[in-house]
């Protein structure tokens, strides 16, 4: 299952800083693929409300293997687009191709690990999705100049092929998780319930947030860097070579931390951590200590999003697909919202809003040291 998060998380994220590179090869500007990472976030996040539901209802591992097929599919015609609007267009119908895969792995471990010890596997599981970040925003554009983007998509849509034919290999020799008999007004009573539950409903407000503050600065970050410092695609790829390092070498210390002081304090002192970390890279510097912080900025969405989705998993373990997908949904909408957010403050200066979104992110902190006040270490429900 991280296996399959990395390649998801890899191929989401290495678009991201070969926006400057896209806008040229097609005679575009950057802004004018605005909607490829904000349309894409919510209609990945969108995806994920559905596939979360069946995945319930048929069962975790048959949805899974027809999603990753399909992902293939898609992934692929994405390398043969021959225009911006193409590029556009396709990268939608990725998102909804590849939205409900890590929504299902992400509920798989829920099913086979209890709450009380989920950091750790919590913790493995979002550090292959850091290192999908992190080696996404970074080889994506190093290796642009080398194999060209096209490649690597072709690449990718590979990786997915090969997922989907291990998923259909298990499915036929594991025991699996069956299906629920739900109906759908049963389905629609879950989301009232889960909105209505006070860590339900405050636990999604924060993933919202936190997804916005990540996905805005993220979105534009390759503009960032080459508008900020005149870099070319290796030079964005090598300042965004640590980002998602810090989660994959200490997401495990993390989520243990997590399980044994409560998740009342990790959670708090991420958006905190990831706050300063914006504020920090809206001063001018230099590419090296830009990249120091960038690091930096990706423990505060390991210390937060992991521990926040384990929370959600733990309401009731019979919908678990179902809630993670709401709690995926409220993710990746936050972060086209806040791709959309970012890109309109930034547009008369860069630091202005890094400064305001870190200065949200940092009230999101203050707040989280009262509302999880009851997240200690031995919270069940």
């Amino acid at each position: 299952m991280a296996a399959i998060a990395f390649l998801v998380f890899y191929s989401n994220s290495m678009i991201a800083p070969l926006i400057p590179a896209l806008a040229r090869g097609f005679g575009v500007r950057a802004l004018d693929l605005k909607w490829l990472i904000p349309g894409f976030s919510m209609l990945y996040g969108t995806a994920t409300l559905f596939y979360g539901l069946i995945s319930d209802r048929f069962g975790r591992y048959p949805v899974l293997r027809v999603l990753l097929g399909f992902a293939a599919v898609i992934t692929l015609s994405l390398s043969f687009a021959t225009n911006a609007h193409q590029l556009v267009f396709l990268r939608l119908l990725s998102g909804a191709g590849t939205g409900g895969i890590v929504t299902i792995a992400l509920s798989i471990i829920g099913d086979r690990y209890p709450y009380a010890v989920q950091g750790r596997p919590m913790g493995r599981m979002f550090g292959a999705i850091a290192a999908g970040m992190g080696l996404g925003s970074s080889l994506g554009p190093l290796l642009n100049p080398l194999f060209g983007w096209r490649n690597e998509v072709r690449i990718l849509a590979f990786g997915f092929g090969t997922a989907s034919y291990w998923i259909s290999l298990r499915n036929q020799t594991k025991a699996v998780r069956r299906g629920t008999d739900d109906s759908l007004w049963d389905y629609a009573l879950e989301y009232r319930c889960i909105l209505d539950a006070p860590r339900g409903g405050r636990t999604l407000a924060f993933i919202f947030v936190n997804g916005t503050f990540h996905g805005g600065i993220f979105a534009w970050i390759g503009v960032l860097l080459a508008s900020r410092y005149q870099l070319s695609e290796i030079g964005i790829g090598l300042v965004l070579l640590g980002y998602g390092l810090p989660d994959l070498l200490f997401g495990l210390v993390i989520g243990s931390w997590g399980d044994r002081y409560g998740r009342r304090y990790v959670v708090p002192l991420g958006f905190l951590w990831a706050s300063g970390c914006a504020l920090l890279l809206a001063l001018r510097s230099t590419p090296l200590i830009s990249a120091l912080i960038i690091t930096a900025l990706s423990v505060g969405f390991d210390a937060t999003h992991p521990l926040m989705s384990s929370i959600t998993t733990s309401i009731d373990p019979k919908h678990r697909g179902q809630i993670t997908g709401l709690a995926t949904f409220a993710n990746f909408v936050g972060m086209g919202i806040g791709a959309l957010l970012f890109r309109r403050l930034m547009v008369p200066h860069f630091s202005a809003a890094l400064a305001c979104f870190g200065c949200v992110e940092f009230g999101a902190g203050v707040l989280a040291l009262y509302a999880f006040r009851a997240e200690a270490p031995s919270t069940r429900q």
